[in-house]
């Protein structure tokens, strides 16, 4: 998977991006809260330092996230492990509708291993990013909150 530039959320002067549009990834968030097993807990906004926009769930008791990038119509689903950091994990069934609207990045891909064919696309301040935070796997650059 190559990254597209502005995957990070970082710019240089020349680049321009748009972002997600946040009020529909909320009503797929709310529609998809309507199954009797999913409990919408709170949809965070994509705001500094974070690159991504975060809806939290329960799912059959278990917690769940939705995490999209803000710059790329891009999501995945997570859990929370105890050092904060992301655990991907496969999107359940009562999760599809987000694919009818965005692009699931799978597990698999996430969890790769950052080689610099994966990096040749990002800009040169992405580049720099990426350097100075040293992420391990491709989902650590897609949803990262680096200030």
């Amino acid at each position: 998977m190559k990254l597209p530039p502005g995957i990070t959320g970082f710019f240089d002067g020349s680049a321009s991006f748009q972002m997600v549009d946040s009020k529909k990834f909320r009503s797929i968030c709310y529609e998809v809260s309507m199954h009797p097993a999913i409990k919408l807990l709170n949809i965070q906004e994509a705001t500094y330092p974070a690159n991504y926009m975060c809806a939290k769930f329960v799912f059959y008791n278990e917690p769940i996230q939705v995490v999209m990038n803000a710059y790329y119509p891009l999501f995945t689903t997570t859990v929370i492990a105890e050092d904060g950091h992301f655990v991907f994990c496969d999107l359940p069934e009562e999760f599809r509708l987000f694919e009818q609207h965005y692009q699931c990045i799978t597990v698999e891909d996430l969890e790769q291993m950052i080689e610099e064919h994966y990096l040749k696309q990002l800009s040169e301040v992405e580049r720099e990013q990426v350097a100075f935070w040293k992420p391990e796997r491709l989902g650590e650059v897609i949803f990262n909150a680096w200030d």
